[in-house]
């Protein structure tokens, strides 16, 4: 970030803790007289240049990432990081009593996350569902019916009926449906078709903060037709800062412009940015440090895990600024290159103005 672009944004953190103190301060029922005082000592301190250095009104949130290695091993170790087997089966059973089906489980299978020691935990019951448990939290993610794989001469189903019957699971299940809002429906496998019938309907639901969709506090669920409808079931929750939106929407795009600049690209032919809720991640990071690595496993048809670099970061929820650049599109007939090369969305915190991660498949 530029040091004209620090300035603006330290300002505008400096009013709005400002803002906040004085709310407090009113409902405390404190005197007008040390309060304006207060407010006026720190304007004066942040406009001789000394605001705010010595006390830290906000504290910057990207850490440097570690660089850790690939693998799926499943050691005694990784399985203490973890719940137990039992534990994460009693889990498993719930979730098939909560949604009326046999409880027997017949076969369960260990999957490690290739670059941190969680484990998911997959049961399969005896009526062919998969329940899938995350062993780090212990929480239930999600659940599939195998038996829709091997079904033939399966009927349509429409989108209203699909909704009415994702609706009564969410209620088996316990969700309060007050707090979600329907966010898209799929009909059949078609994301850009929402209405009409199909072999199965996918339900989307969200959460909502400040009018903004949170991705990841969401439910899906699939309806099919026919017998034993539900085709599939998930719920994630995960913690959201919910910070405070301070960076306006031209200085993000002026702090991803500038980070841009770091790494040689195609000339921008446009920048677009749109809030959005989003997961720290170490994608920007590593496009910049490591960029042919970066692409190579992005255009390279079956490329090993093992010969990725792979980052570890705090991976928090953060409202951002996503801004996304498009390049121009010089790439002929090389379809993988225009694909991974031909935008890139970089997130900007809009509190602390951080890029705190990215991709290059958003489009806004």
């Amino acid at each position: 970030m530029n040091n004209i672009l620090k300035e603006k944004l330290k300002f505008k953190i400096a009013i709005s803790q400002m803002k906040m103190e004085e709310e407090k301060n009113m409902m405390k029922k404190k005197t007008i007289i040390f309060k304006d005082l207060g407010i006026a000592a720190c304007l004066l301190l942040f406009l001789t240049g000394g605001a705010f250095a010595g006390s830290k009104i906000i504290e910057s949130i990207w850490k440097e990432p570690e660089e850790v290695e690939y693998s799926d091993e499943i050691t005694q170790d990784v399985r203490d990081k973890n719940i137990s087997i039992d534990e994460a089966k009693l889990k498993a059973i719930d979730i098939l009593e909560k949604f009326n089906f046999n409880t027997n489980i017949v076969e369960y299978e260990e999957i490690k996350d290739g670059t941190s020691d969680k484990l998911t935990y997959r049961f399969h019951s005896e009526d062919n569902y998969s329940v899938n448990i995350d062993g780090e939290t212990g929480k239930f993610y999600d659940m599939w019916n195998d038996n829709y794989f091997i079904s033939d001469n399966i009927p349509l189903i429409s989108d209203e009926e699909a909704i009415k019957i994702a609706n009564e699971y969410c209620l088996l299940y316990g969700v309060n449906l007050d707090e979600y809002e329907i966010s898209k429906v799929w009909v059949g496998n078609n994301p850009s078709i929402s209405d009409g019938e199909d072999e199965i309907v996918t339900i989307g639901y969200n959460k909502k903060y400040n009018d903004i969709l949170n991705p990841f506090d969401y439910i899906s669920v699939c309806i099919g037709s026919g017998e034993n409808g539900l085709r599939s079931f998930r719920i994630e929750s995960q913690p959201f800062d919910n910070n405070e939106i301070i960076l306006s929407k031209d200085d993000a795009i002026s702090v991803a412009l500038e980070e841009d600049k770091k790494i040689e690209t195609n000339n921008i032919e446009s920048v677009d940015a749109k809030l959005m809720i989003v997961q720290m991640n170490t994608d920007a990071y590593e496009r910049i440090h490591n960029k042919e690595d970066y692409y190579k496993s992005r255009q390279t048809l079956n490329y090993s895990n093992t010969e990725r670099t792979y980052y570890s970061i705090d991976s928090r929820i953060r409202n951002a600024w996503v801004v996304t650049i498009t390049y121009v599109d010089d790439y002929g007939e090389d379809i993988s290159r225009r694909y991974t090369e031909g935008k890139y969305s970089y997130f900007v915190d809009t509190t602390t103005g951080e890029i705190i991660g990215g991709d290059n498949s958003y489009s806004l």
